[in-house]
């Protein structure tokens, strides 16, 4: 069987690369090497999803050949970036259909897996894309390691009870509910009849009884650990084994935080 599979990232977009247009330079190359295409696979999804639907439909199928009859053959493309969300990614794509008996075409490129001099332009692209991908990488290590010498945090995600304001990080609504686990914690501890399991239901259960939520959700025990654990409400950053004072306002005293970790 052979197919074709086509990708926008927005419904508007127009740098000719329209599924419409797509569509039909699959058709084109199909007729003009007398191929029979069964059917054209089509979505609307950015590349940087790593979960398409429709993509992972078809890896599903490549891996399950008793799902559809008869199996995959051929998967032709207008362009390799329609199969990944970097180059990188498209050709770890490929790598996957030739380990499973599988040609890609990409009509632009001119490429196909089937014939040996697409054999060095994909190893010279991956050489390519491999040493991007490490370029990067090393990029954004610096600009890390370099925003932690800044007393800042050096990740994209912060903990839960703060909020991203004016480039900066400050306190929001949810800084008291962490307040209030920190202080909760910390008198439960003091109740040395109960186990650590015990301690963590009966404080789930008092921020449940007061409406208290984790963005949306009930508070999991994950979530209290990740709380209780989590240096940076009394002023203190991680980064690489290595700490330093934060230069974000505190939501706990040190004391307090001392005071559940002794």
């Amino acid at each position: 069987m052979i197919i074709g599979y086509s990708r926008i990232s927005t419904q508007r977009q127009s740098d000719g690369t329209s599924l419409d247009n797509q569509k039909q330079k699959i058709t084109e190359y199909c007729n003009l090497h007398d191929l029979q295409l069964t059917n054209v696979f089509s979505e609307i999804d950015s590349g940087g999803n790593d979960d398409r639907k429709v993509l992972t439909e078809i890896k599903n199928m490549i891996e399950n050949p008793f799902l559809k009859e008869p199996p995959i053959k051929t998967i032709i493309v207008f362009k390799l970036d329609r199969l990944g969300r970097t180059m990188l990614g498209s050709l770890q794509f490929i790598d996957f259909c030739r380990k499973n008996n599988v040609n890609v075409v990409s009509i632009q490129d001119n490429i196909d897996t089937n014939e040996p001099k697409s054999e060095l332009i994909l190893n010279i692209l991956l050489s390519i894309a491999t040493e991007e991908r490490r370029v990067i990488k090393e990029r954004l290590s610096m600009g890390r390691d370099f925003k932690f010498k800044q007393n800042q945090i050096p990740y994209p995600k912060i903990p839960f009870g703060y909020q991203r304001k004016n480039k900066t990080i400050l306190p929001d609504n949810n800084s008291e509910i962490v307040k209030y686990i920190f202080k909760k914690w910390n008198f439960l501890l003091k109740l040395k009849h109960l186990t650590k399991t015990k301690r963590t239901q009966r404080l789930l259960n008092l921020l449940k009884q007061r409406g208290y939520t984790f963005n949306g959700r009930d508070f999991k025990w994950w979530n209290i650990r990740d709380i209780l654990n989590n240096k940076m409400y009394c002023g203190e950053i991680s980064w690489k084994g290595m700490s330093a004072q934060s230069s974000y306002p505190t939501i706990v005293s040190k004391r307090l935080y001392n005071s559940i970790h002794h």
